[in-house]
């Protein structure tokens, strides 16, 4: 993963998401002329780069979720069971994998219809829809204690196994149509995290603190 964030790489990564913006232009991790570095540049290595994700915008993005999930420590002990926090980060994290289950079994269905898109890209595809949905029938494997930490966990593998499998369909694109959708399909869910993660952030933010009942 990727090493511990300095001062520097929140403050991008904090002005990036106040914007509301995608964090890059598709295929470019630092645009030409951009006198601003990326977060991911900053930082060093991440798992996206270790692996050879295609994406250009990937390690900005891993960047993004570890920042937001890492900043749910400032409430306090993550590992703490508090019940408020916790069914808020399960909430999020449910609403995360059901509507990526109906985004993916969508656009499965739209490549079968498709005959100039290989059987190779539609059988990993149809693959990638039906571990999620075998994953979906296990109650997504919640963890046992519902934690910020453990959902962090959570968010961090989902995000993982995304780009991976994302990237894995990617090469088996023969056409640069192909691959274009299954960047821009795969870009859309990692969007759909960080909105979910940022109202995650919120909500819990609203949550009283402890010390801030007491008299």
């Amino acid at each position: 993963m990727v090493r511990r964030l300095d001062g520097s790489v929140l403050l991008f990564v904090v002005v990036a998401l106040s914007t509301g913006k995608s964090l890059q232009s598709t295929g470019h991790a630092n645009p030409v002329g951009s006198s601003k570095p990326s977060a991911s540049s900053l930082v060093g290595d991440t798992m996206s780069s270790t692996n050879n994700v295609p994406f250009g915008w990937s390690s900005d993005y891993e960047v993004a979720v570890i920042y937001i999930t890492s900043a749910w420590t400032e409430f306090g002990d993550v590992r703490s069971s508090a019940t408020p926090l916790g069914i808020i980060a399960e909430n999020g994290f449910l609403n995360y994998c059901v509507r990526f289950k109906t985004k993916l079994a969508a656009w499965a269905k739209s490549l079968q219809d498709k005959p100039d898109v290989n059987e190779t890209v539609k059988k990993a595809v149809t693959s990638w829809y039906r571990a999620i949905d075998t994953l979906s029938r296990d109650n997504w494997n919640l963890p046992d204690a519902l934690t910020l930490e453990s959902f962090k966990k959570q968010f961090r593998t989902s995000y993982k196994h995304l780009v991976l499998n994302g990237a894995e369909i990617y090469e088996k694109s023969d056409t640069e149509n192909m691959k274009r959708d299954v960047e821009r399909f795969t870009r859309d869910i990692a969007d759909m995290m960080i909105e979910i993660l940022k109202d995650i952030l919120k909500q819990v933010r609203g949550v009283p603190r402890e010390h801030d009942t007491e008299y």
